[in-house]
């Protein structure tokens, strides 16, 4: 049985972080019914300049698979009313509009609890439903510019964001872990609730410590680039003869190890390299020996001989290279989605928590615009004359 077996989610998110969010719910076990304008739809269905056919972006349906579409006019006052009958029936709805824009539809937080009063609320945005940010609107890179991570991520050319949308997938899962939490605490108290998921907040915590290192020491920590969380350099990437390798010796025994492994075995005896704090003093020194030596290996050559030596290293490679690795089938962590007009299966990601827990081949159909309407309508207890008649009329597409 799934975790959420019988949990209804009626969605009105769109581009990353909503349906990030909702679909970690459907991978769950929830069924969810996402809300599109006619016609158009979800703008990221037309990110085909990533991949895709028109109207069906791979990044759509990345975070999309499983879900089943409603395209309706939320304009017309008739399309209201079905997504405020749909919210008296469901147990979550999950959206990621500006502040207020719900709530002038008719559709916000209020009204719909008032109907259903065991509804989870979650609203995701760039800074919060509340404060003094809250009416900006943000993107991936404006909630990376705004929370200090693009200058800690900044070269001597200036500041760079992190080139994929951390941010957006962070905020979906956040918003995800914040409905599980809801659930749970309706299990024990019977009524729903209001949650609040900012990108603002979600940058912040994906920094890690950062904030806390401020605070204690008033001034912005700098990234760290390249090198590892310890600043040394036997922590570091550095290229080889025909490649990259990245190094994760960072205990005393690792280094050990990494000497030996390449034959200099006499470093760990060095002054400035026998203890971790003269490494760090010395980190020129060593990371300038370490540079001229990796040129003389093979990346992978190098990945087997220090793995074999027990040196945390990896030879920098091309996602493709993992995805294709046996491992990753054995982890359970890809499954496959139905594209329309693809000739085959997508691989999208799964949960994440291992080959025991929810996991499996099946990710479902990425629906086409609007493909679930008649019968979504259908179940509500429309007949066909009435679904038509809306159509004909476009309140739904």
């Amino acid at each position: 049985m799934m975790p959420l077996s019988g949990i209804r989610v009626l969605d009105f998110t769109h581009a990353i972080a909503g349906p990030t969010a909702t679909m970690t719910l459907a991978q769950l076990g929830a069924e969810v019914i996402k809300i599109e304008p006619p016609k158009k739809g979800d703008d990221f269905r037309h990110y085909t300049e990533h991949a895709g056919l028109p109207g069906m972006s791979v990044p759509f349906a990345a975070v999309n698979a499983g879900k089943r579409s409603l395209a309706l006019n939320l304009k017309d006052e008739r399309g209201v009313a079905i997504a405020r009958d749909l919210a008296a029936q469901v147990d979550v709805v999950v959206e990621n509009f500006r502040p207020g824009v719900m709530a002038r539809l008719g559709l916000g937080y209020e009204a719909l609890s008032a109907l259903n009063p065991r509804l989870i609320w979650l609203s995701l945005s760039g800074f919060g439903q509340s404060g003094d940010l809250k009416d900006r609107g943000a993107y991936d890179h404006i909630a990376q510019a705004t929370s200090g991570m693009a200058m800690m991520n900044a070269t001597p050319d200036g500041p760079l964001k992190i080139g994929i949308p951390v941010v957006d997938s962070f905020t979906g899962y956040l918003g995800a872990m914040g409905v599980l939490a809801a659930l749970r605490r309706r299990d024990m108290t019977g009524a729903g609730e209001k949650l609040d998921v900012a990108m603002i907040d979600a940058a912040l915590k994906i920094m890690g410590a950062s904030a806390s290192v401020w605070d204690y020491t008033g001034a912005s920590p700098k990234g760290t680039g390249n090198r590892g969380f310890r600043l040394v350099a036997t922590a570091e990437y550095y290229a080889c003869a025909d490649g990259w390798i990245a190094l994760g010796a960072n205990h005393q025994h690792q280094i050990e190890a990494l000497f030996a492994a390449l034959g200099a075995g006499e470093m760990i005896r060095d002054p400035r390299f026998s203890s971790h704090g003269a490494r760090v003093e010395n980190y020129a020194a060593l990371k300038g020996w370490l540079t001229q030596e990796m040129l003389k290996w093979r990346a992978q050559e190098l990945d087997d001989r220090l793995t074999q030596a027990g040196v945390p290293a990896a030879r920098i490679g091309e996602i493709g290279d993992i995805l294709s690795h046996p491992h990753m089938a054995q982890r359970g962590l890809i499954s496959h989605a139905q594209l329309p007009g693809h000739d085959r299966p997508l691989a999208v990601l799964g949960l994440g928590m291992g080959p025991d827990f929810c996991a499996g081949d099946d990710a479902g159909m990425v629906p086409l615009l609007g493909a679930d309407g008649d019968a979504v309508l259908a179940e509500m207890g429309m007949d066909g004359a009435t679904i038509a008649a809306l159509r004909d009329e476009e309140v739904i597409g």
